[in-house]
């Protein structure tokens, strides 16, 4: 048992001293009577003392007393006893890690300097439970972990680390500092924003100037023999100008230099025309005369893919909304066709099945949408359930499937057996099912699209679903001499590995990647450091937190002082 208030303890030195005051007090009242005679006589020579002390400490009064301040001391102490639940965290850390953290302050980067004033005020409150916030983590989206403040002091920089992708830390804190009000919330970032923030969140900015320059956007499209590279760029009224445009192909000797391409405080939106195509690659990249602390922005890179179109068998019931959505690629040929043709299955990259069952000789990716029969990990089941539209956080397909949500009705009612993957919707009414079959992905699409059920064939995000889908069950195919600039996490994906962990450029498995379009070496801003006020809304939330882990007893113990009075009073009389 534990006491919550345990300076109330002190008290219990009134229970000495009311048996001391016991044992040294006078004893009996003053009675007035006609003579002392007969009492010397009953008394004789024989002293007439006080009462002895054992005499005194039988009084059950006295006993009483004690009982009752000793009660009283104990429930002003508040005990409690500790309950099983697990420990929940106090605080919320959001860390911004995007790239923009890396820009060098003269004595070390932005993130080093506020990684330093968190660490600062982690020691100060001890080792508690917290909820660490990775904007972005190392997938590309938000990631959230619950650690404890020592360990996380103890794994030094590297989660610190800053990650090359482009997501706004403000949305996560402002979402955090919502869900959980009663919660302090700490945004480790560099530029304190001029917004008014909700109360419980405290910021914990370097602030910084920019003095950068970066590409905005590059494209390249071919006609015949010739290639035309479009280019736009800006620089910050600080930078060092001018700079120079280089872009240079991938074969030796090709290299295009343009001086005083762009000056300080300047946009450029320019197409520059090359000779032939360029063959596998093209960088395009920046160069002025000093550095600006942020090379991401500098440099891009596009590489040309030869390969296949994506070949779709669509067979079942016709659905022109999804023909419509399948064909909205350029690089996606839409053949329709009965379950039977196995001439066209065989050439055939993905096979969608609308209300049909599948080949049996299918053995490679497929959608299948209402299934009339059990398939994989799916079976229809009796009734109809009311649709939800909630997407699965871990889903592989759950951040297009998050863009522009439908309304949803009444759906068929489907159970998923062990090994689906649920991607939308709850276990009770399921609506979108991912599983593996013969080594090759397999999607269940469990509702209509009928007006009745949903509105979600006239949505932005329908097509684009349709695209990512492809792009996830089909992967590697892409139109030949399609030129593309891939972004950090577009080519971990790609790649299936991590994003890279330094500012740079990289090609690999004829694969470049660029940073263009990020505007994170343009961030400038005051800093703010709201340590003080976070440490006291810390130590209260753990205080809290303390308290709300314990079982109060003190009112049973208020109980038992106030019964030891009345008893007291009961004998008394």
């Amino acid at each position: 048992m534990d006491f919550l208030s345990p300076w109330s303890l002190a008290g219990l030195v009134l229970v000495p001293a009311i048996f001391l005051w016991g044992l040294l007090a006078p004893r009996g009242r003053p009675v007035t009577v006609g003579s002392l005679m007969l009492w010397r006589r009953a008394l004789g020579a024989g002293p007439a003392g006080k009462p002895s002390a054992r005499v005194r400490l039988r009084d059950p009064l006295l006993w009483l007393d004690a009982a009752a301040v000793m009660f009283l001391v104990a429930a002003c102490a508040r005990p409690a006893i500790r309950t099983t639940a697990a420990a929940q965290p106090v605080a919320t850390l959001v860390v911004d890690r995007t790239a923009s953290m890396d820009v060098d302050l003269g004595e070390g980067s932005r993130w080093e300097h506020a990684h330093g004033l968190a660490a600062a005020l982690l020691k100060k409150v001890g080792d508690l439970p917290l909820r660490v916030v990775f904007v972005p983590g190392d997938s590309g989206s938000i990631q959230a972990e619950e650690t404890r403040s020592g360990r996380l002091l103890a794994e030094g920089a590297a989660p610190w680390r800053p990650v090359l992708a482009a997501l706004d830390v403000w949305p996560a804190a402002i979402a955090e500092s919502a869900s959980q009000s009663e919660r302090p919330v700490l945004v480790v970032t560099d530029v304190a924003p001029a917004a008014t923030l909700p109360p419980n969140v405290y910021v914990l900015a370097t602030g910084g100037r920019s003095e950068n320059v970066g590409l905005q956007r590059v494209a390249v499209r071919t006609e015949g023999k010739r290639a035309w590279v479009l280019v736009s760029a800006k620089a910050a009224p600080e930078a060092k100008g001018p700079y120079a445009l280089q872009v240079s192909s991938s074969w030796p000797g090709k290299t295009m230099e343009i001086p005083n391409f762009l000056s300080p405080g300047t946009t450029v939106e320019r197409v520059v025309a090359l000779e032939a195509p360029p063959v596998g690659g093209l960088t395009v990249q920046l160069d002025g005369p000093q550095g600006d602390g942020f090379t991401a922005d500098n440099a891009a890179y596009l590489s040309a893919e030869p390969g296949e179109p994506i070949k779709v068998l669509l067979i079942g019931k016709e659905d022109h909304s999804l023909r419509r959505a399948l064909a909205a690629r350029d690089d996606v040929v839409v053949v329709e066709g009965l379950p039977d043709a196995k001439a066209i299955v065989d050439r055939t990259h993905l096979v969608i099945a609308n209300e049909a069952p599948l080949p049996a000789d299918w053995t490679g990716p497929a959608i299948v949408i209402m299934p009339p029969g059990p398939i994989g990990p799916v079976t229809p089941a009796e009734g109809e359930a009311a649709g939800e539209w909630r997407v699965a956080p871990d889903g592989p397909l759950a951040d297009v499937l998050r863009r522009d949500p439908p309304r949803i009705g009444s759906v068929r009612h489907y159970t998923v057996a062990k090994g689906g993957q649920l991607l939308l919707g709850t276990p009770e009414a399921p609506l979108m099912v991912a599983w593996g079959s013969q080594g090759s992905r397999r999607l269940a699409v469990l509702f209509g699209f009928d007006e009745r059920t949903t509105d979600w064939p006239h949505r932005v995000g329908f097509p684009l679903f349709w695209s990512h889908t492809l792009d996830w069950l089909v992967p590697g195919y892409s139109r030949a001499a399609a030129y593309k600039t891939y972004r950090p996490f577009e080519f971990a994906r790609k790649l299936g590995k991590l994003a890279p962990d330094k500012l740079g450029f990289w090609e690999e498995g004829g694969i470049g990647v660029s940073f263009i379009g990020t505007d994170e070496g343009f961030q400038a801003g005051t800093g703010r450091d709201d340590s003080a006020a976070a440490t006291e809304a810390i130590r209260r939330a753990a205080e809290s937190a303390r308290r709300a882990a314990f079982y109060d007893l003190w009112p049973l113990v208020a109980a038992a002082a106030l019964l030891a009075l009345l008893v007291r009073v009961r004998v008394a009389r």
